[in-house]
């Protein structure tokens, strides 16, 4: 995948993860479809997946897979936990503010999604060590540290449907290849 597709990509998954009704998941989902290589399987009822949507993420009962960070990464789950804090402190060493701040916790899956959009953006613009450190760190000590685990929270939810779990497995490639692609050019130390 080149770096517009993977861009795209990001995009439309940040936009299904953060949609508030049952036209914004086809509209992302129709911009997934378009970004990646498979057939994405074909939605007839949106109603029914924004119903699951909701109960998975938004509520207003207590959440099957809450998309925010400090969830998974705190020791009690909780939301705006001190590990929302790296995410706020991304956004910051991108010169940006969530646009949310203080109405959506910083840690909340699309922000996630979309630092990494802005950073993807900074790394193709030049050749930056810091930027790099800084992708490594977000990813490996951060990313990789919690969406696993909300993954399998989705992928163990009841009457799920297909549309919202290939989209979670499309979320869980992207970031398999993005932990490939680090380890694969981390440096190796030679005995």
């Amino acid at each position: 995948m080149n770096d517009t597709q993977d861009q795209q990509q990001l995009q439309a998954l940040r936009d299904f993860f953060f949609a508030q009704n049952a036209a914004q998941l086809s509209d992302a989902y129709a911009a997934l479809d378009e970004a990646v290589s498979i057939d994405l399987p074909k939605v007839d009822d949106w109603e029914a997946v924004e119903f699951a949507f909701n109960r998975l993420f938004v509520g207003p009962k207590a959440l099957i897979a809450p998309p925010f960070a400090s969830v998974y990464l705190e020791p009690e789950p909780q939301v705006m936990g001190k590990s929302t804090l790296i995410s706020r402190q991304i956004f910051e060493m991108l010169g940006v503010q969530s646009p949310w701040q203080g109405t959506l916790p910083d840690d909340h899956l699309s922000l996630e999604l979309d630092a990494c959009i802005r950073l993807s953006a900074v790394r193709q613009a030049g050749d930056s060590p810091e930027v790099e450190d800084l992708w490594s760190y977000f990813l490996q000590a951060h990313l990789d540290q919690w969406l696993p685990s909300w993954i399998n929270r989705v992928r163990s939810a009841e009457q799920l449907p297909p549309a919202i779990h290939t989209v979670t497995d499309i979320l869980a490639a992207w970031l398999a290849d993005e932990m490939r692609d680090l380890k694969s050019t981390e440096p190796s130390i030679g005995l």
